[in-house]
């Protein structure tokens, strides 16, 4: 069913106050691409998962050592914050 002439104007006027007041979003609804999300959490959640391993790997000649345990612990965050961030992307 084909608008009326009214109607036409009226999504036009719309459209027009849309890429006014908010280009970006008006972008992404004309190309049907989604924003791209910031990479500053996945950047951090590697440099966690590096570093925890890294610590791991210098705690294992000393074997109480609270430096282990630091590096556990950053390893798991880091992975477990990186699969938070795919799941929030599905």
């Amino acid at each position: 069913m084909p608008l009326s002439d009214q109607e036409r104007r009226v999504l036009q006027e719309l459209e027009r106050e849309l890429f006014i007041q908010d280009p970006a979003l008006a972008r992404q609804l004309e190309t049907g691409k989604p924003s791209r999300r910031p990479k500053a959490p996945k950047v951090l959640n590697i440099i966690a998962i590096t570093l925890g391993v890294t610590m791991l790997l210098l705690a294992i000649p000393i074997h109480p050592s609270p430096l282990g345990f630091i590096g556990f612990v950053l390893l798991a965050t880091g992975i477990t914050a990186h699969f938070m961030e795919k799941r929030k992307e599905r």
